[in-house]
């Protein structure tokens, strides 16, 4: 029954070779035909179709690569492709009005993608285009057949013709025949007229051989340094332009190939590298429905427009994330920068502050020493006389309290004062101070304030002084800038105004 498949032949399995078909050559009627078809057969050798040999043997499972649009690539591309082509030439019935529909049943193509797994490890996303392949495939087949009977049917007759060209797969030469009578109507020899016209049409042909836009596409990303930079346009030249067989040759590209260079060459670099509006379009016009130049069988236009904006988002990213890298670095340098400022700051100043804070030690222990002697001195004078004038009582008693107040008054201006629970040295009258900018290495002045403490236990904002800082009062402020250490009412030095701050000591001028 025409358009019927069998599932014995695909049990058998198929390793693919390069040579003629693998049908059964029909011996010719006659010695007229033998010479006439032999004077038809060109004298340059042809590769012929590929063959399936060794039904049985065992294989392992060989490994294809994909790219994004389902199309494969690598070293098994070609291989792969011809395993397909075979497999449909060979599995499927020309008699077959198509892949679609309940022309094949569901349990015969799951046996055919069953067959293609056993000998190719492939992904169950891909099944889809790999049929659509594989129905071009068969298509291109099947007319290569007929166009192979009605040439042999005008030297040998029809009946022979097709007996010569049957293939293995089908059983039935009445419905081979009435297949063969279907295609030879009016209405399909004008439809195959119309076709022909188109064909003749493309008179720009690839020169890849049997590589793949795919393969193309992905030895070019291999070799170049930015592989997101490849774009269909590259792929499309390097397919079609001109190639040299050794360096001292001369060759000239076709006119349309120089077209679409001198149109890359003119045309700014898109952000967003379109298919509708690159230099292959301006210059062939739009692509047909269905199809994208440049890419090979498989590529959609609504899948590599997605693509294409997918792509150009993540190159965004990547850019903005880069400039955000760099950033962070210089701040992480800065960071790093004074830090190391202040640690050499700190160290070189807690050694001049511990010999400042002994020299002022010693200073104010001299002077408390010199006025209690001289209070001594005083009560011991004041006595003698008392005593050599004979008024010892009541005199002597007051002079010696109005002394011992004296006394306490001066150390005790001159000592300490009690802020906090703790003792910190105090000056009566404040030194004046310029502070300096210290995330500047120039001499910036920022502010004019008063020394209030150089002991490092001094307490600012509950927080110890600690080495290398000075307890400061803010007066005026002339460049705002950030505290060296902030605390929790104040941040900036403008708002630190009339109130105390710790500032380093390397960054402070006295006046």
């Amino acid at each position: 029954m025409r358009g019927s498949c069998s599932l014995d032949c695909i049990g058998s399995a198929y390793l693919i070779s390069e040579g003629s078909s693998n049908s059964p050559e029909e011996e010719p009627t006659s010695i007229e035909t033998q010479d006439a078809t032999n004077s038809e057969i060109s004298n340059r050798k042809r590769r012929g179709k590929a063959k399936a040999l060794d039904k049985g043997k065992v294989i392992e499972p060989i490994e294809v690569e994909f790219n994004d649009r389902s199309q494969p690539y690598g070293k098994h591309a070609a291989r792969f492709a011809t395993f397909l082509g075979v497999t449909a030439r060979e599995l499927v019935p020309l008699t077959v009005p198509s892949w679609t529909g309940k022309a094949l049943s569901d349990e015969f193509k799951t046996e055919i993608w069953k067959h293609i797994t056993t000998y190719y490890i492939v992904d169950e996303r891909h099944k889809k285009v790999i049929f659509q392949r594989m129905s071009k495939l068969w298509r291109d087949h099947r007319s290569l057949t007929l166009k192979e009977v009605m040439k042999q049917a005008e030297l040998v007759g029809l009946q022979t013709a097709a007996a010569m060209c049957k293939p293995d797969n089908i059983h039935s030469m009445d419905e081979w025949l009435s297949f063969i009578k279907s295609r030879m109507t009016p209405a399909f020899m004008e439809k195959c007229e119309k076709f022909k016209r188109m064909r003749e049409r493309k008179t720009l042909l690839h020169r890849t051989s049997r590589k793949s836009f795919a393969c193309i596409e992905d030895e070019l990303k291999q070799k170049s340094d930015k592989p997101d930079s490849i774009t269909r346009c590259d792929v499309w030249l390097h397919a079609y332009e001109a190639k040299k067989k050794d360096l001292s040759e001369d060759v000239e590209d076709p006119e349309v190939v120089k077209q679409v260079k001198q149109n890359m060459a003119e045309q700014v670099t898109s952000q967003t590298r379109s298919v509708n509006d690159d230099a292959v379009s301006k210059v062939l016009g739009p692509d047909r429905r269905g199809r994208v130049r440049g890419y090979g069988f498989g590529a959609l236009p609504s899948k590599v427009d997605g693509q294409t904006f997918v792509g150009n988002k993540v190159t965004m990213l990547e850019n903005a994330l880069s400039a955000t890298s760099r950033e962070l670095q210089g701040l992480k340098m800065m960071v790093k920068y004074l830090l190391a400022r202040s640690d050499e700051g700190e160290k070189k100043n807690e050694t001049s502050s511990s010999a400042q804070h002994s020299a002022t030690e010693s200073a104010e222990s001299k002077k408390i020493n010199a006025t209690v002697r001289s209070s001594n001195n005083d009560r011991a004078e004041s006595k003698k006389r008392k005593l050599k004038d004979g008024r010892v009582g009541g005199s002597e008693q007051e002079t010696s309290k109005q002394s011992k107040q004296k006394t306490h008054a001066s150390i005790q201006s001159t000592v300490k004062e009690k802020e906090g629970g703790s003792e910190v040295m105090f000056v009566p009258s404040m030194k004046k101070l310029h502070l300096l900018s210290w995330l500047d290495k120039d001499e910036k002045i920022v502010a004019t304030a008063d020394l209030h403490s150089e002991d490092p236990n001094e307490k600012v904002h509950s927080v110890p002084l600690g080495p290398g800082c000075w307890k400061v009062w803010v007066r005026e402020v002339s460049h705002d800038i950030a505290l060296f250490r902030p605390t929790q009412e104040f941040c900036t030095l403008a708002a630190a105004k009339g109130s105390t701050v710790a500032w380093p000591i390397n960054f402070i001028k006295l006046l």
